[in-house]
């Protein structure tokens, strides 16, 4: 599996409820594939990969350790 690398915000605003971030567009460009779970009964994005491989060894991993039914959606 490659090395996790974050995304980091360029704005972020936080209010008494919400926070927003605005991250670099490039970087998000590198983004593939996003790897989804759902929690709570809603589907929750957890990041992005930037190949099929990195993310089936990401969905892997979950599935072994967490137990998690993992969705791979490509971007």
């Amino acid at each position: 599996m490659g090395v996790a690398a974050p995304i980091e915000a360029l704005i972020r605003i936080e209010g008494d409820s919400w926070m927003f971030e605005r991250a670099d567009p490039m970087a998000l460009a590198a983004a593939r594939h996003r790897i989804v779970v759902h929690q709570d009964g809603a589907p929750l994005s957890l990041g992005g990969c930037t190949d099929m491989p990195t993310a089936l060894d990401v969905a892997r991993r979950m599935a072994e350790v967490d137990g998690r039914v993992v969705l791979i959606q490509n971007l």
